[in-house]
């Protein structure tokens, strides 16, 4: 690679073996490095400082060898004014000191023009102001926190412009979303531009505080994964949600109806106690029926599941999928709509033992019903 001196662009990106190019401060032409990965334990934070020409990605990996916000200084993440994809990278050890954490990470604040940073595995317990500052993350659109088990808040990102995709994971700590996360008093909406919003593996996460002042109002996508201790409210207004996906949050249970007139698909996974987050079956009959746009129903070991009145889904569900909800009944209250009106492209039971009369199975393009102990088909 070495010889190579007249090389001005190279672009390494998704090459996950190779990490950074052996003698890269011979090649003294070069004008673009994309897809840079540097990991400090065999570079420097001077190296990285040097290293004018990154464009477009860049990674740094093994953070914990940094000492201290003097040794982090050198890497000049702030000049990096072409680098609009940051990936954040401790591994393994602990922290020493929490504050020091928190000085290295302040130091590595990339320039303004950032749309895409991941941050994973950060030792400290807090994070630096730059991360909640609308006016200076004024072009991010992806934000992705993961691993930083130390943390025990979430900084205030409500009020940033740009944001379209937040995902927050393994966050040990974090045992309440409080009202600070929504930023401070604006006239726009708290997290005006978001869309998608993934929360997972949240093992203390026991609270989640709404405002109620129309907050999320663009959200498409809403996933809250492994979150055993998650109870209490959720965000009402979520007028323009199409995919709301719950799974192993098995004290989730919502307290009042949420409005999902939107929604398109629908997947509870492995809640138990929360079943469709519902408590009452009257409430779940009432919140599908304001599924004016539902496609697809997803349902996986919901044991507190019972019933689910066929003859109230709305005609544009294109797909039933109903896994593990050994409890539920298939009911047609309203018998002026025939079962038999109902076409989906997929019906899909499976250990489904309570679903016994073949009359309330809608008709499919595809139909699998299997270990559904009591179900007979004959006269389908």
């Amino acid at each position: 690679m070495e010889k190579l001196i007249n090389l001005r662009h190279l672009d390494i990106s998704d090459t996950f073996r190779l990490k950074m190019p052996l003698h890269l401060s011979k090649l003294k032409s070069l004008q673009v490095l994309v897809g840079a990965k540097f990991l400090l334990g065999g570079w420097r934070m001077e190296d990285l400082g040097e290293a004018s020409y990154l464009y477009e990605s860049l990674s740094v990996l093994e953070l914990e060898n940094v000492v201290d916000r003097r040794e982090a200084q050198k890497a000049k993440m702030r000049e990096k004014n072409s680098v609009e994809k940051l990936y954040l990278k401790w591994s393994g050890s602990i922290a020493g000191n929490s504050q020091t954490e928190r000085d290295i990470l302040d130091e590595l604040c990339p320039h303004t023009n950032i749309k895409e940073l991941q941050i994973s595995g950060y030792r400290g317990t807090q994070f630096p102001n730059w991360l909640a500052d609308d006016s200076f993350l004024k072009l991010l659109v992806q934000l992705s926190l993961s691993n930083c088990k130390d943390c025990f808040s979430l900084p205030a990102l409500g009020q940033l412009p740009c944001l379209k995709f937040f995902s927050i994971r393994k966050m040990h700590r974090i045992t309440e979303v409080m009202e600070e996360f929504y930023g401070s008093s604006s006239s726009n909406k708290p997290f005006n531009s978001l869309e998608k919003l993934e929360f997972a593996e949240m093992p203390e996460w026991k609270q989640w505080h709404v405002l109620g002042n129309g907050e999320f109002p663009a959200l498409q996508d809403l996933s809250i994964e492994n979150c055993p201790k998650l109870v209490g409210k959720f965000p009402k207004n979520l007028c323009s949600l199409t995919e709301l996906i719950i799974s192993r949050c098995p004290e989730l249970n919502l307290e009042t109806p949420i409005q999902l007139s939107s929604l398109k698909i629908f997947i509870v996974s492995h809640s138990p106690k929360a079943g469709v987050v519902f408590d009452e079956a009257e409430q779940f009959t009432s919140q599908l029926e304001g599924m004016k746009q539902i496609e697809v129903l997803f349902f996986i070991d919901c044991n507190s599941l019972t019933s689910l009145p066929i003859s109230t889904l709305p005609s544009t569900l294109k797909e039933i999928r109903i896994y593990g909800c050994r409890k539920l009944k298939l009911e047609a209250p309203d018998r002026s709509r025939m079962i038999s009106d109902m076409f989906l492209e997929v019906l899909d039971l499976d250990e489904c033992d309570s679903i016994s009369s073949p009359e309330l199975v809608p008709t499919a393009r595809y139909l699998r019903i299997e270990s559904c102990q009591n179900t007979q088909l004959l006269g389908l």
